[in-house]
């Protein structure tokens, strides 16, 4: 995602949910109809799980940014060239291409870790309506 509003938006997702992770409470903590007790049990593994997030999100907006200022893209009349500005000395292998999977993979992550925390506790809240 080479995008520079794209890789602001991720560093937003990963600044916030590093503050939330931080910070520990507050109303990415309070989903659904959990009761009081579900909802201090689940804390601590929700502060994991957004600390993680944070950290996936902050990595691939490194990624991003590694990748928008070693490789420039332009495009010409026969589609577009992607011509790199420089090598990093101990990591001849990075590519424009291998760079963007590894950005696309951090990018799914996040949202799958996302995704997964809300149908985590929507299942939980859904075990607790039935009891």
């Amino acid at each position: 995602m080479p995008n520079s509003f794209l890789d602001s938006f991720q560093l937003v997702i990963g600044l916030y949910l590093l503050y939330v992770a931080i910070k520990g409470s507050g109303q990415m903590y309070r989903f659904m109809d959990l009761a009081e007790e579900d909802q201090q049990r689940v804390q601590r593994p929700l502060r994991l799980l957004y600390a993680l997030g944070a950290v996936l999100a902050l990595a691939e907006f490194g990624l991003c940014a590694l990748q928008n200022s070693m490789f420039t893209r332009t495009v010409t009349e026969e589609g577009v060239q992607i011509t790199q500005n420089f090598t990093l000395e101990g990591l001849p292998f990075l590519s424009y291409g291998l760079l963007s999977s590894i950005s696309s993979f951090l990018s799914l992550g996040v949202v799958a870790l996302l995704a997964g925390i809300f149908l985590w506790l929507r299942r939980l809240s859904d075990k607790k309506k039935k009891r």
